[in-house]
Order: structure tokens, then sequence, then C-alpha cells
């Protein structure tokens, strides 16, 4: 079990990090934009004029967190709802992407479970001070 978080937590890591440093610097090229229903969802949130930015700042320290294995349960919870956009953006409105959406979705769900004793906490009903 500790080999598969340890790949699990690098691959993520790996993605996350790669990605969004890939926003700022564009060493990796990226095809065209997408068309439909797509294409006006990402116009949509560049239209904003920070909510990429500040998605891709969230990626980039993220996944550099969980490559060093610091605040790997913190950052795993604040990755998943990314991880589940990824996932439903491929699914609903990009099918050729699923794979790749599947694959970090399952990461980040295989993380959660691998740290589920961290949060407990979280999970309380009623919380006493």
């Amino acid at each position: 079990m500790k080999i598969a978080v340890l790949v699990a937590r690098i691959l993520l890591g790996l993605i996350f990090f790669v990605f969004g440093l890939n926003f700022f610097f564009h060493f990796i090229p990226q095809p065209p934009p997408p068309g439909g229903p797509a294409g006006a969802f990402e116009g949509g949130l560049f239209g904003t004029g920070y909510f990429f930015q500040y998605m891709k700042v969230v990626e980039i320290v993220s996944g550099l967190f969980l490559l060093i294995n610091r605040y790997t349960a913190l950052f795993t919870v604040i990755l998943f709802p990314i991880s589940l956009n990824i996932f439903l953006f491929h699914t609903l409105l990009m099918p050729s992407g699923i794979p790749m959406g599947l694959a970090v979705l399952i990461l980040n769900l295989f993380l959660g479970y691998a740290y589920r004793a961290y949060y407990t906490g979280m999970f309380t009903a009623k919380p006493t001070i």
C-alpha cells in the first residue's frame, strides 16, 4: 500500500505541477481551443480575467506539496474539486479527454482513501470547542 500511495502521490503531483506551470510558460504544445459548449465554458472562465490564473497557481502549489510530501492530506482535499471538474468537463463537454480526467479523479480518490484517517475531524456532525 505504501508504494501505491507513493506512486499515486507523485503522479498526481506531477500532473498538477507540470500542467499548472505549462499554463504560464507554454512548454507543452496546446491544441487549438475547443468549439461548441466546451469552448464556451473555457471562454467564460478565461473571460473572468482571474479564474484560470488562480486555479493554475493552486494546482502548482498543490502539486509541489504532493511532490515534497508535505500537508498531503490537505492538498488532496484542495485538489479534489479541480479533479472532479476535470473529469466532468471531459465526460460531458469534451469526451476525447476522458482517460486523463478519469486518471486524475481516480488518483485523487485513492489518495483521499489512503489518507482517510486525517479527515475524521472534518466529518464531525456537531463539533465542540
